[in-house]
């Protein structure tokens, strides 16, 4: 019999206030061209959340969804204005940008901004090796901020360049987004590089991991290969550098917000009470600073 799930707090999830904000990447003509995107291509907002966790959800981070890329604290302006719950915003940046000094600068003074991000996916080695961003990245650190990368940790280039950006920035934390893209080949090479690339990224200090966005690579994905890649994250990196998130609303592509909660804690079976809270809410909390 599954445990009952009372509370938890959720390090990944995003609101659409599609009358306010642009979200170019929501409309239908731009990229990317998902044939279920329709599906996410409406308001959003706390309420939403609340309803969907059935009420158990005690606080989260929102993650920067497009609001507007040019200015982007007008998303967390929106967000203070309007969030009830106990929440830190994860803000975006273009660290290609000459401005992404001020930006940063501007960010930094909104009180729920615990974070930022810039899109690595595909082109991570390459931003990661660029003195440009190098140096961004040197002063959301000096400015006691963390940063959420979301890149594939089976490519051992970019995560060698990531290193290399912590080596020299000791003082850089960074939160690993949805799952690592874990590889969906269990037994071939590529999942042992990935889990090494992992275990290095881990041994630095610097680093946590949020276990979340498992429909970004399969729709339809199931609960013994999540399993699978949890425990393996769970043995890599240990309790305290791991972190159940949602990515919310495109978790409910796959199942509804609520049952994908309970089906977190039923993976969490073996551990002992201390270790589930932490997973479910305390490292969380922690880690961005939620009130």
């Amino acid at each position: 019999m599954s445990e009952t799930l009372q509370s938890w707090i959720d390090p990944h999830i995003h609101f659409f206030a599609l009358q306010e904000g642009h979200y170019n990447w929501l409309k239908p003509y731009n990229p990317p061209f998902w044939p279920d995107k329709t599906a996410i291509a409406t308001c959003t907002t706390e309420q939403n959340l609340v309803r969907a966790s059935q009420g158990q959800i005690a606080g989260f981070v929102h993650i920067e969804a497009g609001y507007d890329n040019i200015r982007p604290w007008r998303e967390v302006a929106f967000l203070e204005r309007h969030c009830t719950l106990p929440f830190r915003f994860v803000a975006g940046i273009d660290l290609t940008q000459p401005s992404a000094g001020s930006h940063i600068d501007k960010l930094k003074g909104y009180k729920s901004v615990r974070g930022l991000r810039h899109i690595l996916d595909d082109d991570a080695e390459t931003l990661l090796r660029s003195p440009k961003v190098k140096w961004g990245l040197g002063h959301i650190a000096a400015q006691g901020l963390t940063f959420d990368a979301q890149f594939n940790l089976a490519d051992s280039a970019a995560v060698n360049a990531l290193l290399g950006v912590l080596e020299k920035t000791s003082t850089l934390n960074i939160a690993i987004n949805h799952s690592a893209i874990a590889p969906h080949d269990k037994n071939g090479l590529v999942f042992k590089t990935w889990r090494k690339n992992i275990y290095n990224l881990a041994e630095t200090g610097q680093a946590v991991f949020k276990f979340s966005g498992l429909e970004m690579q399969n729709r339809n994905w199931q609960w013994q290969r999540a399993s699978f890649v949890f425990e393996t994250l769970l043995d890599t990196v240990g309790v305290n550098k791991l972190m159940f998130a949602s990515n919310f609303p495109l978790c409910q592509w796959r199942m509804p917000y609520a049952k994908l909660w309970q089906g977190f804690l039923d993976m969490t079976t073996p551990l002992n009470n201390e270790q589930k809270a932490a997973l479910i809410s305390l490292n969380a909390k922690q880690w961005y600073d939620i009130a």
